[in-house]
């Protein structure tokens, strides 16, 4: 099993949590609490400067492992939708040739939230979910934070 160093970025409604192994961002997660910082590195900084509006695209090192469908789906979202904007799961289902339900799932599998921007996916009625299972937090209120710091919201 791998061993992750764990780095913590505060943020106003909780923590980051960055996962690395080997200098390598393997996962990013949420939790409400507030711990305290911890990690003075790429990870952070970036992160840090995202939250402070001054970095639009996160690009440190990442691992992740997919099936080819999520993989285009991901990079399509990173490659297409920038900072301050937002589509559909249609949208995305449509450009990458998959059904809506495929996007879904690939948003909600997602190991690294902001790298991978799927808070910037949005139902056709709605928000959407956003996914808080590991910490039990408030997706929904985690999505509505990112959307704002951006100006989507």
């Amino acid at each position: 099993m791998d061993k992750y160093e764990i780095f913590s970025i505060r943020c106003e409604i909780g923590s980051i949590l960055v996962y690395t192994n080997s200098e390598i961002c393997e996962k990013i997660s949420f939790t409400e609490e507030s711990i305290p910082e911890s990690g003075d590195n790429i990870f952070t900084k970036q992160i840090r400067e995202y939250l402070n509006r001054e970095r639009k695209i996160l690009d440190f090192p990442v691992k992740y492992s997919s099936g080819p469908v999520f993989t285009r789906i991901w990079n399509y979202l990173r490659g297409n939708v920038s900072y301050g904007r937002i589509v559909t799961y249609s949208e995305i289902a449509k450009a990458c040739k998959t059904n809506l339900r495929v996007v879904g799932y690939a948003m909600a599998s997602n190991p690294l939230p902001l790298y991978i921007p799927c808070h910037r996916v949005i139902g056709s009625r709605g928000i959407g979910g956003y996914s808080g299972k590991e910490h039990n937090i408030d997706g929904i209120k985690w999505k509505k934070y990112f959307l704002t710091l951006e100006g989507s919201l």
